[in-house]
């Protein structure tokens, strides 16, 4: 007598059974079989209730293992898996516009939701049969929905925990972006020059000791050296232009010059011998180590209109200073600015020329930084009146010889 597998409901025949209908029992099995191993069914739910059905030596809808689940239920389906001593695996794609309930006994349940598939197995443990979602044991790439969302690439890449689009992901050439992607800030255009946006930072070492920027609220550009080291900049000729590269600002060149420039005029360069300048060098003061070979001086003059009282003479304001006004009386001379400008064992020579009317008066007394000193005059000896209707010049030569001490040597040189 013939009996069934208990799962799959395979006829088994028994040896001597079915005389002449033996091939029809064969071929219904290896339809069962099939349908076991590859088949897809549809099912058509209606209500709320449907029941999958695995009947011995028939083909039946139990028996698939894909089973696409459609028909109009009136609400969530629960589908009873019979009978509850069969043991299943099914893969469910659910499209019938409500959630579906795999149910075989007393034991756990699985929802398929709407519009979703899963894979169960049904354990086929009689009354108190349970289904289980095997679906969910692959982890968090389909449980939790981060890829197998093909539906809305948006959200799969939101579960990803990715803040670029699909679109910027496909991108296979940086130089096709063109634009501020997203939330890309540095990009790349259609040319290959990468872009760095106001206020964001270029930075190169492991500790971002340089970095390149620039500025928007002064709209100046930075490039900071902020590390132990230098910042070196290496060129066998290396020019500082303008903005448009018209105009040479400064060029320095290996085993040759430094060439400063005004409006793209050379002022200044150094040659091997020391330095070159072309034009006026104003300087707050000069110190020479060495020979001094001057082809031509031009002194400063200052003029004063005072007539009375002491004249004050500032040594770094001027070389000459030349009353222009007839003097009214003897006056006093103080030598400003001296001690603190001189070092020990320099010296400054000052001229003054004061002019005289018909009644002449002369220096007659002499200080420097507001101290008596008693020059040593010209010939021997001190003046003792001025030249009528002329101009009396006067030179000093202020010696330095220790700390506001003054060697003075002067002369008086009348014109008439």
């Amino acid at each position: 007598m013939a009996t069934y597998t208990t799962n799959g409901g395979i006829k088994k025949i028994a040896t001597g059974d079915e005389s002449g209908t033996w091939g029809t029992s064969t071929n219904t099995n290896f339809d069962i079989i099939d349908r076991i191993t590859n088949g897809v069914g549809s099912i058509t739910l209606t209500g709320t209730t449907h029941t999958l059905t695995t009947s011995d030596g028939t083909l039946s809808d139990g028996m698939f293992k894909v089973l696409v689940l459609g028909g109009s239920p009136s609400g969530t389906n629960t589908i009873t898996v019979a009978p509850n001593d069969a043991q299943k695996l099914y893969f469910i794609k659910n499209g019938s516009g409500q959630d579906a309930v795999i149910s075989q006994g007393s034991g756990a349940n699985v929802t398929v939701p709407n519009g979703e598939s899963r894979i169960v197995y049904c354990d086929g443990a009689g009354a108190g049969a349970a289904v289980a979602d095997i679906s969910s044991d692959f982890g968090a790439l389909v449980a939790s929905n981060n890829l197998s969302d093909l539906a809305s690439a948006t959200t799969a890449l939101t579960n990803l925990g990715l803040t670029a689009t699909a679109t910027e992901l496909n991108y296979n050439d940086i130089n096709t972006l063109g634009t501020n992607q997203a939330s890309k800030v540095v990009t790349t255009d259609a040319s290959g020059n990468t872009k760095f946006p106001d206020n964001y930072n270029a930075y190169f070492g492991d500790s971002a000791d340089l970095q390149i920027y620039h500025s928007s609220s002064d709209n100046n550009t930075y490039i900071i050296e902020g590390g132990s080291g230098s910042l070196v900049i290496a060129a066998d000729q290396l020019y500082v232009q303008n903005a448009a590269r018209s105009e040479t600002k400064a060029l320095f060149t290996t085993d040759g010059g430094v060439s400063l420039r005004y409006n793209d005029v050379e002022k200044f360069q150094t040659t091997s011998t020391g330095i070159d300048v072309t034009g006026t060098a104003v300087t707050d003061g000069v110190t020479v180590d060495g020979t001094l070979d001057i082809e031509e001086v031009f002194e400063k003059v200052v003029t004063f209109t005072g007539t009375t009282g002491t004249i004050t003479f500032d040594v770094m304001g001027q070389g000459i200073f030349y009353g222009t006004a007839n003097q009214t009386a003897n006056r006093a001379i103080n030598f400003s600015n001296v001690n603190s400008n001189l070092a020990i064992g320099q010296s400054v020579t000052a001229t003054i020329a004061v002019t005289q009317g018909s009644t002449a008066y002369y220096l007659s007394a002499y200080q420097v930084d507001g101290s008596t000193v008693t020059p040593k005059w010209s010939g021997g000896s001190a003046p003792t009146g001025g030249n009528a209707s002329g101009i009396d010049v006067y030179t000093f030569t202020i010696i330095k010889t220790a700390d506001a001490t003054f060697t003075v040597l002067a002369s008086q040189t009348q014109f008439a």
